[in-house]
């Protein structure tokens, strides 16, 4: 209130200062033409000339509205610079292509700058910006982008910039904040899936998998065996740190997630063979031996076999006897004799585990096989152990050399 009355006060002298100084020294204007002459003080000239130019600017303008002058100057100019924009948007496209990055974000952010329509051409140029390795000016177009709308679009393409330049952890977070947002977007879903597999953080990515199994596209292989690795490692992840004591928690933490998996996942013999081994390290061997024991008799698998041969069930001579079935339907597979072995030796049955072992290295040279019958024979004393000995080492192709 002071301040106002104040400020009045000032005008108020100002203008009375001015007053006093028109009245001692007004000045004289003689305009005079032909015979005409009009002569008036100088500020009144003054002030006369200036209404003039207003009331010559209002009819100018007038004029112009009812001509439609003004309609087709806009037309004429917003033409203009989307001419230059789509120009500049072509040639900077061409520049980020062929690497030149400096010309490519001036390009493009002038295109932005005159296009209607700027957010493609802000968000290349924020790639050309980070290609670069201009990072903050290209966060300085993100943000320009972001101003015009599709904060989803923009989201995207800062995560991707995040990811180029190796920014993996930030990348996690904003990818995180993006999926709280816009829930049904798989873009945000697939691309947070991929960065928690490159991030290797199992846990996380084990609560986003029955959202990804819901919106997996079937005919996606490369994103097909993304799904597949996920959950081996996350069986991987659950087996290595749900429980190190209580092994029973950790058996039903398996099975809860194994469980909760589609029936296309848990049909596939790879993850089948993964869960069956992550039963094994955390003791559920009758477990894993039941769930082999049917995924085998439904589909041969060889991975599945190697890891029934494995299982140290409290029914040893049963799963030996299960095993001996499948022989007649597979009698040259090298991993069925490998896995009869092992069972055999469970058993006990010391002949029968060495003739499938030497059964399954006639079918194969594999270095297990030749481990597990040279320690079997090593513990029966038998001096055979050392012809294999030897024979597996020349399945590393020793150089021809001379020997004593």
């Amino acid at each position: 209130m002071k301040r106002g009355l104040l400020l009045i006060l000032v005008l108020l002298s100002l203008g009375a200062a001015l007053g006093l100084w028109l009245l001692r020294d007004p000045g004289y204007l003689l305009v005079s033409w032909h015979r005409t002459a009009v002569e008036m003080s100088l500020w009144a000239a003054g002030l006369f000339w200036f209404c003039s130019l207003l009331a010559a600017v209002a009819f100018i303008e007038l004029l112009s509205a009812l001509l439609g002058f003004n309609n087709w100057w806009a037309r004429w100019t917003r033409s203009r610079d989307t001419g230059r924009s789509l120009r500049s948007f072509h040639e900077g496209s061409v520049s980020l292509e062929q690497g030149d990055w400096k010309r490519a974000e001036r390009l493009l952010f002038t295109a932005a700058r005159l296009s209607p329509e700027p957010l493609p051409a802000y968000l290349a140029a924020a790639s050309a910006a980070a290609r670069g390795q201009a990072f903050d000016r290209a966060e300085q177009y993100l943000v320009l982008a972001e101003e015009r709308g599709n904060r989803l679009a923009v989201g995207l393409a800062r995560a991707r910039l995040l990811l180029n330049a190796g920014r993996w952890e930030q990348a996690a977070i904003l990818l995180a904040r993006l999926q709280d947002k816009y829930r049904r977007e798989d873009s945000v879903l697939m691309l947070r899936v991929e960065v928690l597999t490159r991030l290797q953080k199992w846990g996380e990515l084990s609560e986003l998998l029955p959202l990804l199994q819901k919106r997996t596209p079937a005919d996606d292989l490369h994103f097909g065996a993304l799904e597949k690795r996920a959950c081996r490692e996350v069986l991987g992840w659950i087996a290595a740190t749900a429980g190190r004591v209580d092994r029973s928690h950790t058996i039903r933490k398996l099975r809860t997630y194994w469980e909760a998996l589609p029936r296309r996942l848990r049909a596939d013999e790879e993850l089948i063979a993964a869960y069956a081994n992550e039963l094994l390290r955390t003791g559920g061997d009758d477990v894993a031996e039941g769930l082999l024991a049917d995924a085998l008799t439904r589909q041969w698998s060889n991975a599945g076999i190697d890891a029934y041969g494995r299982t140290r069930s409290t029914r040893p001579d049963q799963a030996l006897q299960r095993a001996e079935g499948w022989e007649a339907a597979h009698p040259h597979n090298p991993a069925l004799m490998l896995a009869l072995g092992r069972l055999s030796l469970q058993n006990r049955r010391w002949q029968e585990a060495r003739r499938y072992f030497e059964a399954s290295l006639t079918l194969r040279k594999s270095p297990e096989a030749y481990a597990e019958l040279i320690r079997l024979l090593t513990r029966l004393n038998d001096k055979e152990a050392s012809q294999y000995l030897v024979e597996s080492l020349g399945e590393t192709k020793l150089p021809d050399l001379p020997l004593p």
